[in-house]
Parts: structure tokens; sequence; C-alpha cells
């Protein structure tokens, strides 16, 4: 070999050196590299980027303040008709075609000035009609030589609770009356509780890395991809944590303000509720049941919640069953951004 063909090899092996070197250096800064195989292919992700959460876009707490509400029914209402010192009948309800009087001597009520007055009709003729008289309370009634009192019931609310999975403790039911104070104090709550929903929704989300490579297996066309899905026992701690902390500032809040509680209780899980006209807010805790929970401080809490006007006249009633219980992330509407 001549002298200069010797001094050329090295140089030309240097060069083809560096341009492999060069050409591989090259190869990660591509958006994605793929590798073939008999049973499909392998992709590189080689985006140097951190690993982004799958969750859903976060809830504000901004607006006007929107809750959850309940169907509270409006009844009609209710009266005595009393004789004598201490003799009385009913009690009745104020409503049209309502049967009136003793068993043996029962009239047809008849609701005439919009509610305001009513007539009786005799049971044997159609054709006598006594009244009209006053709905007003103490308003006499006069059924041939009987002379009556009407005598208005006070009107309350009746709640009753239903739900077949509640464990054998009473449930925590108060009433607030709607105030400035309370609205501050339910927009500094719903603030919390978007936190907590947000908090939530980050720490159950799926999340997925880069530069972790895509597998496709080409006999299912599956694509296995760098996502990772937190635990079922991770996603229930989170969303536990969550709701513990959301109930506590629940309990504070009802201790504060929802201090109308029952004056009754009438029959089995049946409560009465009397209070002055106004705007009221309803809330209701109970723990019910879980098999996964262990101790009753592990136990879900069910909600009820609703904000109700009280006239003074009719009586109220609400009914908590399994199918209108909240959860802490129903209690307000949160809009997400």
């Amino acid at each position: 070999m001549k002298p200069e063909t010797k001094k050329r090899w090295p140089q030309a092996a240097c060069a083809s050196l560096v341009w492999l070197c060069c050409v591989c250096s090259a190869a990660p800064q591509a958006a994605a590299q793929s590798l073939a195989t008999q049973r499909g292919s392998v992709t590189f992700d080689s985006v140097p980027e951190a690993p982004v959460t799958l969750a859903p876009p976060p809830v504000r707490a901004t607006g006007d303040l929107v809750m959850a509400t309940l169907p509270v029914v409006r009844e009609p209402i209710r009266f005595y008709l009393t004789f004598g010192t201490a003799g009385r009948y009913g009690p009745y309800t104020l409503s049209h075609n309502a049967r009136i009087g003793p068993p043996h001597t029962t009239y047809l009520l008849g609701l005439v000035d919009q509610g305001r007055s009513f007539t009786l009709t005799a049971p044997n003729a159609t054709n006598t009609v006594y009244g009209p008289f006053a709905t007003t309370d103490g308003a006499p009634v006069r059924l041939g030589q009987a002379e009556m009192t009407f005598v208005r019931i006070a009107p309350v609310l009746t709640v009753a609770l239903t739900h077949p999975d509640r464990i054998n403790q009473l449930p925590l039911i108060g009433i607030a009356p709607d105030s400035p104070a309370l609205r501050r104090e339910l927009y500094a709550l719903r603030a919390k509780y978007a936190a907590f929903a947000n908090r939530v929704d980050a720490e159950t989300a799926d999340v997925r890395f880069h530069g972790v490579p895509r597998i496709t297996r080409r006999r299912s066309g599956t694509v296995v991809s760098p996502i990772v899905s937190p635990s079922q026992r991770d996603k229930q701690n989170a969303t536990r944590g969550a709701e513990l902390s959301a109930v506590h500032f629940l309990e504070t809040l009802m201790q504060q303000h929802f201090r109308i509680r029952s004056q009754a209780m009438i029959g089995t899980l049946r409560w009465q509720f009397a209070m002055p006209p106004g705007d009221y807010i309803f809330c209701a805790l109970q723990k019910v049941k879980d098999p996964r929970a262990t101790g009753v401080s592990g136990l879900p809490t069910a909600i009820w919640w609703t904000p109700f006007t009280f006239n003074g006249e009719h009586p109220l009633a609400l009914t908590l069953t399994a199918d209108n219980a909240i959860i802490w992330r129903d209690v307000f509407v949160l809009e997400r951004e």
C-alpha cells in the first residue's frame, strides 16, 4: 500500500464515523420514531414534555349562587270547627269538596272568593247551602241552630325520611333563615367545594407520559398508549378525603346558622318544624350504608338541600328519599371553564 493511501484511509474512516454520530444524535430530535416488528410496531415519543393530567376542565366558583332544590309540597290549610267550651270537629283540610262534620252528618266544603270563604252543602239536601263563612281564624260558623268557630291549625313543615340504606342513627336536620350573612358564608363554602372538586378530578384522572413507547399489536389492532391510571383504591381515598372535608365544613355551617330544629317528632322518622313567614334554606345529613366502608366515620353522607319560602298560612311537606339525595358536589351548581 502506498504511503498516501495509508494516510487517507484513517481520514475517511474518521469522516464516516463523524457522519454516523451526527445521524444517530439527530434521531431523538424527531417528533417520533417507529420500529417495525413481525407482530406490530413500537413508536417512541421523543418530545421532551412534562406528563399531562387528563382531568376535565376545572370548575369555577363565580357568578350568582345557584343551589340544589327539592320538591317542597304546599299542602292545604288545616282547621278545626270548635263548639262549646272543649268540643271540636276535625282536623279538616280547607280544600274544595272536602268532607266536613261528624260521620253521620257530613257536609261538602266548597271554596269561594278565591279561597277567602267557604260554603257547606248538606249531605241529603244539595239545594241547602250554608255560608259563605270566612276562613280567618276565629270566624263564626252557623249550621242551623249549631254555632261553631273556625280555628286554623298553625302551619308547619313536615319532614319524612325514607332512605332504605340509612344507618341506625338519627340525621342532622336544620333550617336557616336566608340572610346576607348566610349568603356570604355560602359563597365561601362554594369556593371551598370548587377547590375540592378540582382536586378530586386531578387526583383521580389518568396521566399521559411523554417519551414512553406506544405499542401497536398488528394482529388485534389494539394500541397500548403511555397512559397511567390511578388505582381504584387511590381514587376511593381521594374521593373519600374530599367528602370528609366537605361534610365537616357543612356541619360547621349548620351549627352556626341552621338553628331552627324540630319542635316535634310525629311517628317514625317524621319531624315538624315551626317558623315565622320568610325565606329559608333546609339541610339534612344522614350516614348511609356502604359495604366498602370501615367504621361509621368511613360511611358516605347523603345530603338533602333546598331553599324554600314559608308563607305562614299553608303547611309544607318534604320527603327525603334515596332518589332525591345528593352528595357534597351537588349542593352548588359549579360550571366548568
